[in-house]
């Protein structure tokens, strides 16, 4: 199976990918074929979104005295 490049998506264009590929897969039928490449595009942006997250906490100076 191919990679699915996301990382020249939008944070809103991931979030709307990622909202729109849910819904596909709540309609597919659990034996569809179709199943296998929603999955691995969802894996995609989650992990696209995961790591966006984890750069942007390294980035961010912590306050002191904050909680």
């Amino acid at each position: 199976m191919r990679d699915h490049d996301v990382t020249m998506l939008t944070g809103n264009e991931l979030e709307v990918a990622r909202r729109e590929l849910a819904a596909s897969l709540v309609l597919a039928r659990p034996d569809s074929a179709v199943r296998g490449p929603i999955l691995s595009r969802l894996s995609a942006i989650t992990a696209e979104l995961d790591r966006r997250a984890g750069t942007q906490l390294v980035g961010k100076p912590v306050e002191p005295g904050a909680s």
